[in-house]
């Protein structure tokens, strides 16, 4: 049976991450930015795995699918930026784009003939 061997594969692969994280995180001598960045890409591994095998054996509408696609992918860019430290820039860039288009000069009554 395939489902089987890839869910048998599955589980081995999240065994490896799970051991990898915690080597990193409790044993390994390295900086903190470099433990950040394996963990970030371990979760990247992670969230990846999931995704597909959601989209493999889950049977879902197509439309759904790609709702449930999109809601992953924007969440896992928002949690790399956070990691990253870049969360709080881009949305004061935001801020700021959206606020130039709100302004408007006050450069006296506008009289509506």
């Amino acid at each position: 049976m395939p489902f089987s061997t890839e869910l048998m594969n599955f589980v081995l692969a999240l065994i490896v991450v799970i051991a990898v994280a915690w080597i990193v995180d409790t044993r390994a001598l390295i900086e903190r930015r470099i433990k950040t960045l394996v963990n970030l890409v371990l979760g990247l591994i992670v969230i990846g795995i999931l995704l597909w095998m959601i989209n493999t054996y889950i049977p879902m509408a197509k439309s759904i699918k790609a709702i449930l696609n999109i809601v992953v992918v924007a969440a896992t860019c928002i949690g790399v930026l956070q990691t990253v430290g870049w969360w709080a820039p881009v949305v004061g860039i935001w801020n700021n784009w959206t606020r130039s288009f709100h302004s408007t000069p006050h450069d006296g009554p506008h009289i509506v003939t």
